[in-house]
């Protein structure tokens, strides 16, 4: 249970922390990519982290043993195609978003210093 709590925790940080840091970002159009991206990957993130946390089992075995019986089991296990893709677009699309959203407002401020 404690290591399902670490990945979850260092899964879930970056999400939030390009949420909370949006604000900081000088340049409008880095600020909005990094604050809806980083809502998009909180959602993403906790798609596939509640499973994790709440039932036996990963993205590469079937959940069991969950929190609210059978049922959720059944439904997490219905829905593992979802879990994965959701976990996919997160590392794939969601990570390097962000870093190229940090590389144009370090891009907009130079010129806007040089200027």
């Amino acid at each position: 249970m404690l290591n399902d709590l670490l990945l979850s925790f260092f899964f879930c940080m970056p999400a939030v922390v390009a949420v909370v840091s949006a604000r900081d970002l000088k340049n409008p159009l880095p600020r909005a990519f990094m604050f809806w991206g980083g809502l998009v990957a909180v959602v993403l993130v906790a798609v596939v982290t509640v499973p994790m946390l709440a039932c036996d089992g990963h993205l590469m075995k079937s959940y069991s043993a969950c929190v609210g019986g059978g049922g959720v089991a059944d439904l997490f296990n219905t829905m593992a195609p979802a879990i994965k893709g959701a976990a996919m677009i997160f590392v794939l699309i969601c990570i390097p978003l962000a870093v190229i959203t940090l590389a144009i407002e370090f891009v907009l401020n130079l010129r806007k210093k040089a200027a």
